[in-house]
């Protein structure tokens, strides 16, 4: 299930929370060094309180965004593997990203640019950490009368279980992300009663999303 705008709003005040700590601890040694005429190593405090600023900036904005997410209305069948197609064009220029697709794959429940966002970011998320491939396979699950798609990637795999991964803020280099790319993912593809997860292989990570097809009543959860 995805996190509650109670629980993102939850999250983004501890991660905020703690930049705002490390701001106050730069900042303090800042002014100690500079009372010891160490204006170089205070420097390096100052240089350290200024990425934390812009962290928290960044925290807040993109945590508003999270928060006030909606995903789009419609539940038309949507071709999934036109979606991957296109995702693997829109990330070429990242890495390689080589799609293969069950032939006579059902229609999944669904709106088109929705999932397309779905795919992106757990793309994206690869290439940022380290990958450079993809391997996204598409297969029909008669059983759940679901199509299920899988993303192993060859990075170095991932440093936070499933299912914390796709909670909000989650991310193993704070400094540099904000931790909510597969929050997004998470949350569009529950809202077509679809699911997501990830198995960290120890020879890069694979993400595997389950999309009811659009004709039947889908997976249980």
């Amino acid at each position: 299930m995805p996190e509650s705008f109670s629980q993102v709003i939850g999250s983004l005040a501890h991660a905020v929370s703690n930049s705002l700590n490390s701001i106050m601890a730069a900042t303090q040694l800042a002014t100690m060094l500079i009372a010891q005429n160490r204006a170089d190593d205070a420097r390096v405090s100052l240089d350290r309180a200024e990425q934390e600023c812009l962290r928290a900036a960044r925290l807040l904005r993109d945590g508003r965004s999270l928060a006030t997410f909606e995903v789009p209305g419609g539940m038309g069948g949507v071709d999934i593997a036109m979606v991957l197609s296109v995702c693997a064009e829109v990330c070429s220029d990242l890495g390689d990203v080589r799609v293969g697709c069950e032939q006579g794959l059902p229609l999944v429940r669904g709106q088109t640019d929705a999932l397309k966002r779905l795919f992106l970011e757990i793309l994206d998320n690869a290439f940022q950490f380290g990958s450079t491939s993809v391997t996204v396979t598409a297969t029909a699950d008669g059983k759940q009368d679901a199509v299920l798609i899988e993303l192993a990637d060859d990075g170095s795999g991932v440093r936070v279980q499933s299912p914390a991964i796709f909670q909000s803020f989650m991310t193993s280099e704070p400094a540099e992300h904000s931790g909510l790319g597969l929050a997004f993912a998470a949350r569009i593809a529950a809202a077509y009663g679809g699911a997501v997860g990830c198995n960290d292989t120890r020879q890069g990570a694979r993400f595997w999303v389950q999309l009811p097809s659009a004709d039947g009543s889908g997976p249980e959860h």
